[in-house]
């Protein structure tokens, strides 16, 4: 049997951005064998669709990887590829396989790609344009026009949630993530300040569960003298105090999408998991901070906005480095 390769080895939200898209992917191409190339950093989401087979790759290829990746291609049966992972190296690979057909998401921009050369060999393409206002498109309409199936389509996306059973999820909560980038390297808040941050949100809120990002052993280890917490990996709870905050501790994969699909509402930096609670049509509110040098600055960020932009439940607010402001600012929208 033919089979069909979806190339799309990057990052969580560009992973939850594509969804629906991959789903278009599978209906379209029902009667064939659908192989999919997730990277280390979102294959730990290849729950959503079961009927897929996966491989495994970095982020960014290495030398031996794009070599498997060709004798891949040479050795297989293949139909059809898309590119929905805008790598210059997978740009490559129609000049060497002319009976492939490679429809490809193409990046116009100061470093577009592909070159016009290597476009003339794609069967077909659409076009993210980071230069031009008048033209960009939201990624999910871009990927819609690329796999161009208009059919009604069945739903393969597979979400079997059920409550934690090894501890008790608190009701009616609000999600919340901590990420070091807005926080510390653009905010630069203390610790004090983002311990204090969390609990203005759980003064708004019911309940705030909430992540953070799983390398980031110094403030993991912060949040867990801090607040109550349950670890995912020694599944052991913590109690340090009766306060309506819950760190989830190593959280990630299915457990993440779980706790994000139970809670009411999502409140965190603009990334995957603001990408997964729109996704899972929960309101969600963007943090966002920006330092533009420059008008050009400006404009690559009105660009960004709305290509990425996800669906109409979602909202965003820019916070100030100056504490108090942002949370004069964020009292009027929570």
């Amino acid at each position: 049997m033919q089979k069909v390769l979806i190339l799309k080895n990057d990052r969580v939200g560009d992973y939850f951005t594509s969804i629906t898209s991959i789903n278009l992917i599978l209906n379209k191409h029902k009667d064939k064998d659908i192989e999919i190339f997730l990277s280390k950093i979102n294959y730990k989401f290849n729950f959503i669709f079961k009927n897929l087979e996966i491989k495994i790759f970095n982020y960014n290829l290495n030398y031996l990887e794009k070599i498997r990746i060709f004798f891949y291609l040479f050795f297989n049966n293949i139909s059809d590829i898309y590119i929905l992972a805008p790598k210059n190296f997978y740009y490559y690979l129609p000049i060497f396989f002319r009976k492939i057909k490679f429809h490809a998401i193409c990046i116009e921009s100061e470093k577009s790609r592909p070159s016009n050369y290597l476009k003339s060999f794609l069967y077909s393409k659409e076009t993210l344009y980071r230069n031009n206002k008048s033209k960009i498109l939201s990624v999910y309409k871009v990927l819609e026009n690329l796999i161009n199936y208009k059919t009604e389509c069945k739903d393969f996306v597979s979400f079997n949630f059920d409550k934690f059973n090894f501890f008790e999820f608190p009701e009616n909560s609000t999600f919340f993530h901590y990420k070091h980038n807005l926080f510390d390297e653009k905010l630069n808040w203390s610790n004090f300040e983002i311990k204090k941050f969390i609990h203005y949100l759980a003064k708004k809120r019911n309940y705030i569960v909430f992540s953070s990002e799983l390398n980031n052993k110094e403030k993991n280890y912060f949040f867990y003298k801090n607040f109550n917490s349950y670890d995912f990996n020694t599944k052991k709870y913590n109690k340090v105090n009766n306060d309506n905050v819950l760190f989830l501790k190593n959280i990630e994969g299915k457990d993440l999408v779980n706790a994000i699909y139970q809670c009411n509402d999502v409140i965190a930096p603009e990334s995957g998991i603001t990408h997964i609670g729109s996704f899972l049509n929960k309101k969600t509110l963007a943090l966002m901070h920006f330092n533009f040098k420059n008008k050009n600055d400006i404009f690559k960020q009105i660009i960004a906005c709305k290509e990425w932009a996800p669906l109409s439940n979602f909202q965003f607010t820019i916070l100030k480095k100056d504490f108090s402001k942002s949370i004069n600012k964020l009292s009027k929208l929570i």
